[in-house]
């Protein structure tokens, strides 16, 4: 046994000096596809765990938080039925504490509508601050040593900063800021500075804490509150918890701190489980890679095979040999994929917190931090890829006897004679696909839907070996019509090598076809958008409050600002909307509420069933009812004429659905009433976005300069025409899908790896028959040619297939994936621009991949080959 040990480390380095591109190659494609699932992970992670830390911080070591479920505030006299809380027994001291907490955006520039460069967004938190120092709770907030005094925080409009946010804006005790909040500017001196660790830390630092009652008259919340925090001995939270369920009125919860980290985990994780089994795809092609290298190097050497067997080598020794090649290349590309992926995902978690910021959280948090266990997970499943791409082409090493491994065709003799029975085995893949893509969601993710796509591309890979022999057999008498005798050898010696032929072109397809896919859901997806918006969006000018960046941040406007516009003239009606976050059956979702005679008069909401709008929102305006967007429907299988129930401030109501409307702006959904039905069931008048409306010839700007010139001193808003906001959609679209035009680029160029290293692996495996063609006379440009016509008709298939493919794969992404973890309905629409532009790039690319393989092929010293037969 220690015979054999000895001889590996020769044998493999051998092999591996003799294929240096190609195992590089390989290395290359394998590090692609580990960095990127590495990236996608991490950035995933980090986007994550940064709120949920920052949610950790800003509990403490508060172990309990009531907090409203459908509505966005709680009465405050609701803390006058908690007074038992203080008597709880045990070794910690018991208390409970109401709590604020809002966005707010710095106040340094006149307009915060530049995209280009967004405000800095701010946490900020009304605490109770005589309760947290009678509980003796202020070790989460240490102060900076420079602070003043400490009580400096009782007095009107003062607040703690976080340390990152004073060095960022040069800040220190006593000096001043300004913050947009609602429709306002609002100025608040520093108290003190937070120290670095616990609550300084949260939210990257940018963070503010104030008493409470200077939060809620900041905020307008006077008598409201967001939270109530409660710390109780640990070992009573479950009966206190249970006690604290049933006292509760409807519509009010109790929870540990940590389930709100995972109802933020809850609402982007289809999300981020799209974008991470997407970043698998790239891996898929490093396993076709692999394979492809181990095939061509177990074919080169079937006589070194032939003899290690003949001196006494068994199948379990040939077995260890290759598996150890393969783990030694897959290690190399596995090592730099993981260094390349961390550098890639301080990229990633940029694109990526920016979207759900933009999306769900309404705040950017990208600091950059590593979980080593990601590491250790993309380590492993690149090492895990690498031994099934290279399992099936070592296992028929084993089983090549001495007398078979002189002849060199015998491998590709069976792929040959294989292809009947592959294509049935891909068959039943494609079958499987098929009754995957028919079957429902699994907690709300699309598992079987991409175990469709798994299936659809192994199935047609299996089917590749058949497809080529016969459009092979096929092209080559119009080959060598068309491009002489030389592209009919190319054809030839591409057919001849039929198994190493349909790995290229899989590996190939495999990129086209993510590239592909992605790229018909993305433009398919954007002209959804494009129609609805012109369909849908038909305000004259979108009002929202000064401190409302990407319509996540907290912000209202001041009710007395409707009657102010509604008298300029040339306004034919205003709608005033507010929407805030809600739980229905335990799944987030939106309220929204709006005047529905003026979207009855004016608007133009396209309905599921193509009712008229008008007819649907004279019902709902006739009873107590409601509409639903297609998002919230398909996410909680709710249809037309469903009831619902809501717990309101005058208790549980029960709403009717009237109508399921097209919506695209959360995939999380929205139940939207009339204002009648709200102010009477909720007794609230909040207004967070206006839609106005104006006459035919009214001039826009005009009427925008005229509210800015009536609310002046009043109320600050940002106002949009009806061609900004069109603008704006577009850029928060284009924006979300930035990570996924990434992908693009990263598929093809791993897909033009698998090109080149099949072309060099077919001109080594070439080489006896390219000396052939030198001594029987053929040219250097001759054999030049025959590679290039190769590599041509490797870039035609791989093309080919890889559309048709990405076709399939579309649709599953659109019809099945996207529906399942988003709830939209998408249009689908081909950009054959793009489409016909990708094609001829790919060509391009795959014909001048195959330059230096052709050099190399005509190099080949014919002499030296004669000799050797």
């Amino acid at each position: 046994m220690n015979k054999f040990l000895r001889w590996i480390p020769g044998l493999i380095g051998r092999s591996l000096a003799q294929n240096k591109l190609r195992t590089l190659l390989t290395i290359l494609g394998i590090a692609l596809g580990v960095a990127i699932l590495l990236a996608i992970n991490l950035a995933n992670e980090m986007a994550l765990s940064n709120f949920k830390t920052s949610i950790n911080r800003v509990s403490g070591s508060n172990n309990l938080t009531i907090y409203p479920t459908q509505s966005d505030v709680l009465d405050e006299t609701l803390l006058n039925q908690l007074g038992w809380i203080w008597l709880v027994p045990g070794k910690a001291f018991s208390h409970f504490s109401p709590g604020i907490e809002q966005t707010a955006l710095w106040a340094d520039t006149q307009t915060v509508s530049d995209p280009a460069n967004p405000p800095p967004v701010i946490r900020a938190l009304g605490v109770d601050m005589l309760s947290n120092l009678q509980a003796d709770d202020a070790d989460s907030m240490k102060l900076s040593a420079s602070s003043g005094n400490s009580f400096d925080i009782l007095k009107p409009y003062h607040a703690y900063v976080g340390e990152v946010l004073a060095r960022q804006r040069q800040l220190k005790p006593g000096s001043h800021f300004d913050l947009y909040l609602n429709d306002g500017i609002t100025r608040f001196t520093v108290a003190g500075i937070l120290s670095r660790g616990e609550l300084g830390d949260a939210y990257g630092g940018q963070i503010m804490v104030m008493d409470l009652s200077t939060a809620q008259q900041a905020f307008g919340l006077r008598g409201l509150i967001h939270k109530i925090d409660i710390r109780v001995p640990e070992e009573s939270v479950a009966a206190v918890q249970d006690k604290l369920k049933a006292q509760l009125p409807q519509g009010v919860t109790v929870q540990r701190p940590a389930q709100k980290g995972e109802q933020v985990e809850k609402m982007v994780r289809s999300y981020q489980y799209n974008l991470t089994t997407l970043s698998f795809i790239a891996l898929l092609v490093g396993v076709f890679l692999i394979y492809n290298t181990m095939s061509i190097t177990i074919i080169r050497r079937r006589s070194e095979i032939g003899t290690l067997r003949a001196i006494g080598f068994s199948r379990r020794h040939i077995f260890g040999l290759f598996v150890t090649e393969a783990l030694l290349i897959g290690l190399l590309g596995t090592l730099l994929g993981l260094g390349f992926g961390v550098f890639l995902s301080q990229f990633a978690i940029k694109a990526i917190a920016t979207t759900v910021a933009a999306l769900y959280t309404g705040q950017v948090l990208d600091q950059f931090s590593i979980n080593p266990w990601l590491i250790v997970q993309a380590f492993g499943f690149g090492i895990i890829m690498t031994l099934l791409g290279a399992l099936a082409p070592v296992l028929e090493a084993t089983t090549v006897a001495p007398a078979e491994a002189s002849r060199r065709a015998t491998y590709e003799s069976k792929i040959f004679e294989s292809s009947g029975k592959l294509s049935i085995v891909g068959t039943l893949f494609l079958m499987g696909a098929v009754i995957s893509a028919l079957q429902p969601p699994i907690n709300g993710l699309p598992v079987f839907g991409f175990m469709a796509a798994l299936g659809t591309i192994l199935g047609t890979a299996l089917w590749l070996p058949l497809l080529l022999k016969g459009s092979l057999s096929a092209l080559l008498p119009v080959l060598k019509r068309a491009l002489g005798i030389e592209a009919r050898l190319g054809g030839l010696i591409l057919r001849g090598a039929l198994g190493r032929t349909a790995v290229s072109v899989a590996s190939l397809m495999i990129g086209i076809a993510m590239m592909v896919s992605l790229a018909v859901m993305i433009s398919s997806f954007r002209q959804t958008v494009i129609t609805w918006v012109e369909q849908t969006l038909k305000a004259d000018l979108w009002i929202e409050p000064v401190s409302k960046f990407d319509s996540k941040q907290s912000g209202r406007i001041q009710p007395s600002a409707v009657a102010v516009i509604q008298a300029i003239p040339g306004v034919a009606a205003v709608d005033d909307f507010y929407e805030f976050p809600i739980q229905y059956h335990g799944n987030p979702t939106n309220l929204g509420v709006g005047q529905f005679q003026v979207l009855a008069r004016h608007g133009n909401l396209q309905f599921l069933d193509n009712e008229a709008p008008q007819a649907v929102l004279k019902r709902v305006m006739a009873e107590p009812s409601v509409i639903v967007t297609e998002a919230f429907s398909t996410r909680n299988k709710v249809g037309k004429n469903s009831l619902i129930e809501l717990a309101t401030p005058t208790g549980l109501r029960k709403f009717r659905v009237q109508g399921v409307y097209y919506d695209y702006s959360s995939d999380l959904g929205y139940i939207v009433m009339p204002r009648q039905w709200y102010a009477r069931f909720y007794q609230d008048n909040r207004i967070s976005n206006l839609a106005v409306y104006l006459n035919p010839d009214t001039d826009p700007e005009a009427v925008r300069q005229a509210i800015h010139a009536k609310l002046q001193g009043k109320s600050r808003l940002e106002i949009r025409s009806n061609q900004e906001l069109r603008e704006n959609v577009l850029r928060i679209f284009d924006r979300t899908f930035a990570i996924t035009y990434a992908l693009h680029v990263i598929a093809i160029a791993v897909a033009l790896l698998a090109v080149m290293n099949a072309l060099f692996a077919l001109v080594l495996e070439a080489r006896r028959e390219f000396g052939l063609l030198k001594y029987l006379g053929a040219t250097n440009a001759q054999i030049g040619k025959i590679v290039m016509v190769k590599a041509g008709l490797l870039g035609f298939f791989g093309n080919t297939s890889g559309l048709a493919v990405g076709l399939a794969l579309s649709f599953l992404l659109i019809e099945v994936i996207n529906k399942q973890s988003f709830g939209w309905t998408i249009r689908f629409e081909l950009p054959w621009f793009f489409l016909l532009q990708s094609f001829g790039l790919v060509m391009i690319t795959a014909i001048v991949s195959g330059i230096i393989p052709a050099r190399i092929a005509a190099q080949t010293p014919a002499p030296q080959v004669i000799k050797t037969e």
